[in-house]
Formats: C-alpha cells, structure tokens, sequence
C-alpha cells in the first residue's frame, strides 16, 4: 500500500492539515472566552459551522460524484488556508470580534460540505477494497498522533506568543495540503451522472442506502447520538477544563489523553480485514463512549479524568473506523459522495438545536449536568442500535 503513490499523497496531505486543525479546534474556544464570550457563544459558533452543511451537503454530495475530486480538495484546502490568514491578520490587529468568528465558520462548514464527502468517496478509488480498513487506521493513527502533540503545542503557542499563532499555522497547513494533493493523478470519470437530474441523483444515493437496513439504522441512531459527543467535545469539554482545571493547559491535556487512546483504538481496528459485519461492537463501542462520559461528570480528578478520556477516544475511534471502512465496503465507488452526504446530514441534522440546549444547559444549571445528560443520550441511543442489531440476528 505505501507504494501506491496516490495514497502516499492523500495521506501525505492531509498529515500536514492535522497539526493545524489540532492547534486551531483547542485555540477556538479559548480565542471566544478571550473576547468575553461565553458557552452559548462557543455553541453558536459550532452551530455556524453546522447550519450550511445541513442546507446544501446533500447538493455537495452530488457534486462530488459529479466532480474531479483532486481539482475540489486542492481548491477546497487553498481557500481555507487564505480565510485562516485573514483571521490571523486581524487577531494580530486586535480587530477580530465574535461575529468575525462566525462567519468564519459558517464558511468553513460550505466548504466542509464538499471536503469530507471528497476524503471517504476517493480513498476506494486509489486504494483496493482489501486495503480500506488499514488506509482509514492508519489515517486516523496519524490524525491522534497530532491531536496528542497538538493541544499541548497550542497551550505552550499560546502562552508564550498569542492565540494568533495557531490560527496561522493552521492557514499554512491547509496551503501545504493543497500542494500535497495537487501531485494525487487521478483516472477521469465517466460522464454518465451528468445525464441525470439532481433529483435523480440523489434519490439513487437514498435508494442505496436503503438498500443496506444497517447503514440506514445507523445513520437514525447516529444522529442522536452525536448530540451527545459532538456537545461533549466542542462545548462541554473546554469549559470542565476552565471551571475545574487550569484552562487551556487542561484542556490540551485531555485532548491528547483522548487522542493518545484514539491512536491505540486505530491500531486495534486495523488489525481486523473486515469490519462491515461488526454492528454490534460498533454499538458496544458506542455504549461505553456514553458510559465513560457519564462517569467523566463526577470528576474532579485531573489524573483520573485524563485516564477517562484516553478511553473515550480509544472507543470513540474504534467506532468511526468500523463506521467508515463499512461504507467503502458496502457502497459502490460511484454512490459513495451521495451515501456520505446523506450520513453526514443524518449526523448534523440535530447538532444546533442540542448545542443550544447544551450551552444553556451550561450557563444555567451546571457543566456537571450538562456532561452527564450527553452521556446518557449516547447510552440510550446505543442501546437501541444493540437491540435492533441483536433482533435482526
């Protein structure tokens, strides 16, 4: 596999955009509390970033079918790295506000439309079938070996420079990763989908999906329990370590506890060929990711809330994994942009509303509260999925 030249760039690409999405995700919350906001400003910025992809993913998954897909995510990643230097040009000028920050983000997630559906439907189309759950571990393997390097790096960035620095070098590494992906030689497409009407086209994408009970169950059951992490990783998390801890030096801390686990979870799932008969330890994971959580909104502990998180992410990407190389093996290459939108807007469907609810949640009862209800949400929903799982068995 690392002579397939096309996968050593992809991967190559999309290494060097991990480091500064790290600094940049432990920097963004921080860089809100510094303008005086609070946790509903933080949820209004994640929900910014959720609502385009909620009106126009289903249209971008077309699009990706429809499209080259190295000409979208080189322009994808050259575009954001100029909206990231515009950022960091007015951090460095004491000019940004709040609202710069949500338009940011509500920029960021048009473009996330057309770039994750990009990522999942190309890696089949240079990698063999046999190959796909080792290409997505080894993906994500490197993803939490900078998730662990990169919140500790943010703090020490930050604390020694200002928060303006992690916004720049994450606007350099997507201008790298544009390079990267630019060397991706890719065969052309055959024009057949562009016979066809969006409607068409996207009731084939929802007609395969169906086809696979599972996948569609899934998606149902995804969505709500993505309330419950997405809440929990974006929201819940950086104001436990601000109230609790020591602000963004905690914070950085359990990121990279989370992401020390996620890197080991990569490499226990790479070890198993197949995964698309797996439902049920997709569920089981799932389940003990609420449990975790559940038990994390009784700790005051900073060790014992460290050894937590690095099982949370252990779980949390075993699940993902399982999850993904299931899809690529399931769906044929020319769905895959339609299926992944279709799960992707399963999966944001709820997040703004269940941000809000969570950031009041916050700012009006408790951060213990609110981190124990998105752990309860997952085990409910978990549950669910083992029973369906068990009952079609």
């Amino acid at each position: 596999m690392w002579k397939n030249k096309n996968f050593v760039m992809l991967f190559s690409g999309q290494i060097v955009s991990f480091i500064g999405i790290a600094l940049f995700t432990t920097s963004l919350p921080f860089l809100i509390i510094h303008l005086d906001g609070q946790a509903s400003d933080i949820s209004a910025t994640q929900s910014m970033f959720i609502i385009p992809q909620l009106l126009i993913l289903l249209l971008g998954g077309m699009l990706v079918d429809q499209l080259p897909k190295k000409f979208l995510i080189v322009i994808i990643n050259l575009v954001r790295g100029i909206a990231l230097l515009l950022i960091t040009y007015l951090i460095i000028n004491k000019h940004i506000r709040i609202w710069h920050i949500y338009l940011l983000t509500f920029f960021l997630g048009t473009l996330n439309t057309l770039y994750r559906p990009t990522l999942k439907a190309i890696l089949p189309s240079i990698v063999d079938k046999e190959y796909l759950v080792k290409a997505n571990s080894y993906r994500a393997m490197a993803q939490q070996v900078f998730e662990m390097i990169g919140p500790i790096l943010a703090a020490y960035l930050v604390a020694t420079f200002s928060i303006f620095i992690t916004f720049g070098i994450n606007a350099v590494s997507f201008l790298l990763a544009a390079f990267a992906f630019a060397f991706l030689s890719m065969g052309r497409k055959p024009a057949v989908e562009s016979k066809k009407s969006l409607w068409q086209q996207f009731k084939e994408g929802f007609q395969v999906l169906i086809q696979h009970k599972w996948l569609s169950y899934s998606i149902l059951i995804g969505s709500v329990v993505n309330i419950g992490i997405a809440s929990f990783d974006v929201i819940i998390l950086p104001i436990y370590a601000n109230e609790y801890f020591k602000g963004i030096e905690s914070f950085g801390w359990l990121l990279s506890s989370m992401a020390l686990g996620a890197f080991l979870g990569a490499w226990f799932i790479s070890r198993q060929s197949e995964v698309s008969n797996n439902f049920k330890k997709y569920y089981l994971f799932m389940f003990s990711v609420g449990l975790l959580i559940l038990f994390l909104s009784f700790s005051n502990i900073f060790l014992l809330s460290l050894l937590m998180m690095f099982c949370i992410g252990f779980a949390i990407t075993s699940f993902v994994i399982i999850w993904d190389s299931a899809v690529q093996e399931l769906i044929e290459e020319e769905y895959l942009g339609r299926v992944t939108s279709l799960q992707m807007f399963g999966g944001l469907l709820f997040l703004p509303i269940g941000y809000y609810i969570f950031g009041y949640l916050i700012d009006h009862i408790s951060i213990r509260f609110a981190m124990f209800l998105s752990g309860l949400i997952i085990i409910l929903a978990s549950i669910i999925g083992i029973l369906i799982v068990q009952k079609k068995n």
